[in-house]
């Protein structure tokens, strides 16, 4: 199990066409040699993969990867929010620019050789408690997004959310995941298990990652303390390590452990650099306490 990080700890988009380049640089300084590239602002047009030079770009930060030493094991795709009519809003299935941005993601995923890229599981909120409408949905939305990654080699990982305002969502326990997973009975096809968000909603951790077995193929490890998504770090929230972490030791969990943080957005920037090395610190810790 290899201790991971998006490249978001020093992600500032003031650097233009280096953004990404120095992010990857500056985490490697910090000691991680696997991450992942999160893509999720690019459904804001808020990156520098956004433009029409995307290609190039990413060869570059590829190359520099390979010369760091540095392998891309997960990404983060645009993510659909709710359903609704209006095909301009931001979280919309039928938003073509979220579209086209999703499919970029996948390719720049297959230029930069990521095994699993994460997506969100969807509700159909006209059929909030129907499981078989909501897995249509899913099928509705994410079937062409599967057939192209599976073309490229790459997997698609459906991740574990959380009920929101006391109201059920369609992929925030284990047998919702599981339900999605099997549905597409393909080796390309698995789920990411986010900590945070299984903490928000007190799900039994342990239990639930034994439950999906081989099927769990990436991760986002943050911590919070249950009211909201803080994307905090281990120790600074209420996720039991011990038992979470033991349970992808014992299904043979083959893939990373990998931060999915906002602290460092929340930090002055001469604080992040001390920040992250205490973040790949404790990402080690529990690994080897825990999960070898």
């Amino acid at each position: 199990m290899k201790v991971s990080t998006m490249v978001n700890l020093f992600y500032d988009a003031k650097n233009g066409d280096d953004a990404y380049l120095e992010s990857v640089r500056k985490t490697r300084e910090i000691g991680f040699t696997t991450m992942d590239f999160v893509m999720c602002g690019m459904q804001r047009n808020e990156t520098e993969l956004n433009g029409d030079r995307w290609e190039f770009l990413v060869d570059r930060i590829g190359n520099e990867a390979a010369r760091l030493g540095v392998e891309f094991g997960q990404s983060h795709l645009p993510y659909y929010k709710w359903k609704t009519s209006d095909p301009a809003a931001e979280g919309c299935e039928k938003n073509e620019f979220i579209i086209e941005m999703t499919k970029r993601s996948i390719e720049i995923s297959r230029m930069l050789g990521v095994k699993w890229a994460v997506v969100h599981p969807v509700t159909d909120h006209k059929y909030i408690v129907d499981d078989e409408k909501n897995l249509a949905y899913n099928h509705e939305i994410y079937d062409k997004y599967v057939e192209l990654a599976s073309k490229y080699g790459v997997g698609i990982a459906f991740e574990n959310m959380a009920d929101i305002d006391g109201n059920r969502r369609y992929g925030t326990v284990a047998k919702d995941l599981i339900q999605i997973v099997d549905s597409y009975n393909s080796e390309y096809v698995g789920a990411c298990w986010d900590f945070g968000h299984a903490n928000r909603v007190k799900l039994p951790q342990g239990l639930q990652i034994e439950a999906l077995g081989k099927r769990l193929k990436a991760t986002h490890v943050d911590d919070n303390i249950g009211q909201t998504d803080l994307h905090t770090i281990p120790y600074l929230g209420t996720v039991n390590w011990e038992d979470a972490v033991t349970a992808l030791k014992s299904i043979g969990y083959e893939g990373d452990f990998n931060f999915e943080l906002a602290v460092c957005k929340r930090l002055p920037k001469e604080l992040i650099p001390s920040a992250a090395k205490f973040i790949f610190d404790v990402g080690n810790y529990i690994v080897d306490t825990y999960g070898n």
